[in-house]
């Protein structure tokens, strides 16, 4: 085992192995063998939020898909608009690792009033029928369209999936999706969905950029969308 590297938990959730380690003063988590995430840079994660508050019509009301570390909570909670902040996340381990180990990323996020943490499958949530809910919905459940942590999230980067979450938002609202690399055909999908799209890239430190896609929904409903 690597010197630097202690793995603090290994456990089976909901979609395979999860593994909790910590290595260099920072905490890691890597799923079925693959990395998922870490608490040594959110920047982009950080700015997925900033950029869709700033271009919604309301920040009211925030949808996150998946916790990660805690960073886009963190950034959701500390805007002045923002009143509800509801994060959906499926793995458990995944909430109670931030509770345990990510305080100091994510400023005790998790216990801000504004917030409310969602056990769920991302999908099953938005199927109750929460439309037009949100003023912003940020999707960060896996390393983008094109590299699925859970391939059952496949179906929320395709037309129907994309529907459901501009069903989700309130008129002027917008919606990011984080992604670890550049998508076209993801791109021309939200193009197809949504009224307004544009992509903005974060350097990561290593390798390629963070992709971040933005998709509005009009201030004034069109009835080619009224799916």
């Amino acid at each position: 085992m690597n010197s630097d590297r202690e793995i603090l938990a290994n456990v089976q959730g909901q979609s395979g192995e999860l593994q909790l380690q910590r290595r260099g003063g920072h905490y890691e988590v890597i799923s079925n063998g693959t990395f998922l995430m870490a608490t040594h840079n959110g920047e982009s994660e950080r700015r997925m939020v900033q950029e869709a508050m700033n271009h919604a019509y309301s920040a009211e009301s925030v949808l996150i898909g998946g916790l990660g570390v805690g960073f886009s909570l963190h950034e959701a909670v500390q805007h002045t608009e923002t009143v509800h902040v509801t994060v959906v996340e499926l793995e458990k381990h995944i909430i109670e690792w931030n509770r345990l180990y990510f305080q100091d990323w994510n400023g005790r996020a998790l216990e801000n009033s504004k917030a409310q943490i969602v056990e769920e499958d991302l999908q099953v949530f938005l199927e109750k029928g929460t439309n037009n809910r949100w003023g912003v919905v940020c999707m960060d459940t896996d390393n983008g369209p094109d590299w699925l942590v859970r391939e059952d999230n496949q179906h929320m980067y395709e037309a129907g999936g994309l529907q459901t979450i501009y069903a989700a938002l309130r008129c002027g609202g917008v919606a990011a999706f984080w992604s670890a690399s550049y998508s076209r055909a993801f791109e021309n999908i939200l193009k197809a969905v949504f009224d307004t799209v544009w992509i903005e890239e974060v350097g990561a430190g290593r390798g390629g950029p963070d992709v971040i896609f933005y998709a509005r929904k009009a201030e004034h409903m069109h009835s080619s969308h009224n799916f």
